[in-house]
């Protein structure tokens, strides 16, 4: 009889570690899918199935400390934090971060990468392809999408990559600690910060 136990034991761990490793992609140990819509927190989500969650004209400071704008983001909440303004108890909520390394290296990357210089507890990873080639996805088709079915297809992987102030616009595939597919467009650029739209399924 313990052997049977042992045996149904084993067959559960094995069948946990398979869903929770395959729900994220990428091979990361993110717990699976328990967030509620994307932009719940300030009401701008909504529940209807294979939709997006859109936010417009969203600035990231180009540099750190900054009193105006932040470089954290969440879709969950709908937010760009500012450095010192980050709440200890949403770091899984923050998708993405804004890194400025000089006007031809920018990028975002996951909020727990080591090239972040902040310290945000509880965050989890996030894959970011910050070079999308135009023959897999033009940036004139960001404004066209509507069904998260589309965002659930694109291939996102870290590709270590970044753009500068001559690309723009520009578009950034990332997938969340949740699986949550989005896209980002920037914009355009300013002294201070950088403009972006970003589309996230849910």
């Amino acid at each position: 009889m313990r052997r049977y136990f042992l045996l149904m034991a084993v067959i559960a761990l094995s069948f946990a570690a398979c869903t929770k490793e395959s729900g994220v992609g990428g091979g990361t140990t993110n717990p699976g899918d328990t967030t509620t819509t994307p932009g719940s927190g300030n009401g701008t989500g909504g529940n209807k199935a294979d939709s997006v969650v859109t936010f417009t004209d969203l600035k990231f400071s180009l540099t750190p400390a900054s009193e105006s704008y932040g470089r954290a983001f969440s879709s969950f909440k709908g937010n760009v934090y500012l450095d010192n303004r980050i709440p200890d108890s949403i770091g899984k909520y923050i998708d993405i971060f804004f890194n400025n390394f000089g006007s031809n290296s920018m990028f975002f990357a996951s909020p727990n990468d080591e090239t972040v210089d902040l310290k945000i507890p509880g965050t989890l990873t996030t894959l970011i392809r910050n070079k999308v080639p135009l023959d897999t996805f033009d940036v004139s088709a960001f404004d066209t999408i509507m069904h998260a079915s589309t965002i659930k297809k694109l291939t996102v992987k870290n590709d270590n990559e970044s753009f500068g102030t001559g690309d723009l616009p520009w578009i950034v595939f990332f997938q969340n600690g949740f699986a949550k597919k989005g896209i980002i467009k920037v914009k355009s650029m300013s002294a201070d910060y950088i403009v972006a739209d970003v589309k996230v399924m849910y």
